[in-house]
């Protein structure tokens, strides 16, 4: 089995393999164990800690996939915490199956590993994406929103990535929330909030780096900081206040 090095960067697959065949060509590991899939690790993105999981490139020939696991997390987050952070990942990826620029869920090992599409792309404050790329990503966010999920953390700007064509990719769904039923109205509240809060990083991340792209309304909105930033912002330290409480238990 490899060894886990600290966290590096995977380098970017050739642009040849077009997306709609990797999940085709990772059907070979989607039957490996857990051995096997850590044994074929090219690169560790997180080398896994208290409250983090083990998150690899997994290759095995032209098969490639991302494979993010908690099994070696210990104490109560890794035995009650991550479970659930694994749930909720893949039950909003699942959700958003078929949207181009999310990635797909190839296998869920357990209740805490999960196998999904590998996406050769880079993290948005590094690529210098072209201006089509921002309209682009506007799109991808506003199907992701008419499906049903707001993702809450897309002002981590390593959660957009765009690929060398200019097509934006999205990760990282441990945060999201998904709109409710019909009658449920105080949740459907919420769930706008957090659609509103994804439509405001899309416009600091103009404002960012593509200020050329950034209108007086955009800066205007970001001055603002209204309520649902706060929204956004109280929920994310009770998140981490929840989460350094089980660390401390463990």
């Amino acid at each position: 089995m490899a060894t886990r090095p600290a966290t590096t960067r995977a380098t970017t697959r050739s642009a040849n393999v077009t997306r709609d065949a990797e999940p085709r060509q990772a059907s070979g590991l989607t039957r490996l164990s857990r051995a096997q899939l850590h044994g074929y690790a090219q690169h560790y993105f997180k080398a896994g800690g208290a409250t983090e999981p083990e998150v690899a490139l997994v290759a095995c020939g032209e098969a490639q996939a991302i494979f993010k696991d908690y099994a070696r997390t210990p104490g109560w987050f890794g035995r009650v915490i991550a479970p659930v952070l694994i749930w909720r990942e893949a039950s909003a990826l699942r959700q958003l199956a078929g949207i181009d620029g999310v990635p797909r869920v190839l296998r869920q090992l357990d209740r805490r590993g999960l196998l999904i599409e590998y996406l050769p792309a880079t993290p948005w404050p590094k690529a210098r994406p072209p201006d089509a790329a921002y309209a682009r990503l506007q799109a991808l966010v506003a199907a992701m929103h008419a499906r049903g999920v707001a993702h809450c953390d897309l002002r981590a700007p390593s959660n957009i990535l765009v690929d060398d064509q200019g097509q934006p990719y999205i990760v990282d769904f441990v945060a999201r929330v998904r709109r409710g039923a019909a009658w449920n109205l105080p949740w459907n509240w919420l769930f706008r909030q957090f659609v509103a809060a994804d439509d405001s990083a899309l416009v600091k991340l103009r404002v960012r780096f593509a200020p050329s792209l950034a209108t007086a309304a955009d800066r205007a909105r970001l001055a603002e900081r209204g309520p649902l930033e706060r929204v956004a912002r109280a929920i994310g330290e009770f998140s981490r206040s929840i989460v350094r409480f089980f660390v401390r238990s463990s």
